[in-house]
């Protein structure tokens, strides 16, 4: 669930930075198939009618992503799918109206990499599609979360069953300190970290950035990026939802 590329070339954002490694996709590794029902607010963010990203519903008619998944991108190419437990096919393909990426949003380390959408269409909830809580707090470090997604896999392709994985919360601090290869430059203010400690390997890549990290119930991350997939000194680094909550709301708000 991250964008996980290397830091030299953000390579999926084609943007030269600075001698620390950093990924610009995400993909789940080490996962197990999902069914839709279990995770109904998950989404595939579809670009040119192939998979970009994921996604998550914030209400009928405003989905939440990563900031890099939309930067600079034509509405008119963007489509929704819902409801499903594929990427490329099942449940429901939806036009995009409008999108805000945040106005911070840089594309040097990634910093407020959040956006959100706005549906041509309101969606109809039911058992595969329904909406999630976002989190009024940060979640404590040590923290069991979930993330879902069809990144790439260990074989280098995107799954075709949604995949899910179980994390441990690393606070901020925590994440930039010299305990892991980041550094303050990378972990911005607005961001949470995962460990892949719980199942022994699990994380988010290629394919991933955007999807949802879970933890009681309630959204508290947007997959963002991380240095390679599962690399166990380089977290996968998320936007921290609670933090951006105030602007999620107004922007859903206002676009």
């Amino acid at each position: 669930m991250t964008v996980y590329g290397v830091l030299f070339v953000l390579l999926f954002l084609g943007a030269v930075v600075a001698a620390t490694p950093v990924e610009t996709n995400g993909r789940i590794m080490g996962g197990q198939d999902q069914v839709i029902r279990n995770a109904p607010w998950q989404v595939s963010i579809q670009i040119c009618a192939r998979h970009e990203c994921g996604g998550v519903i914030y209400s009928k008619e405003i989905v939440i992503t990563a900031g890099h998944c939309l930067h600079e991108k034509s509405v008119t190419l963007i489509k929704v799918r819902v409801g499903a437990e594929h990427h490329n096919y099942g449940g429901t393909l939806v036009p995009v109206a409008a999108y805000k990426v945040h106005e911070q949003f840089e594309t040097r380390f990634l910093h407020y990499d959040i956006a959100v959408l706005r549906l041509s269409t309101p969606l109809t909830f039911g058992l595969s599609i329904r909406a999630i809580n976002l989190a009024r707090e940060s979640p404590a470090s040590g923290t069991t979360a979930t993330v879902t997604g069809w990144g790439y896999t260990e074989v280098g392709a995107l799954a075709d069953n949604l995949q899910t994985v179980k994390l441990s919360i690393i606070d901020r601090g925590e994440c930039a300190s010299d305990e892991y290869g980041y550094g303050w430059d990378f972990v911005g203010e607005e961001t949470i970290c995962t460990a892949n400690t719980v199942d022994g390997g699990g994380d988010a890549c290629t394919g991933d950035s955007g999807g949802p990290l879970v933890a009681n119930h309630l959204l508290v991350g947007i997959v963002s990026w991380g240095y390679r997939c599962g690399e166990v000194n380089y977290p996968g680094v998320y936007a921290d939802v609670a933090v951006l909550r105030p602007w999620i709301v107004k922007a859903a708000n206002a676009i």
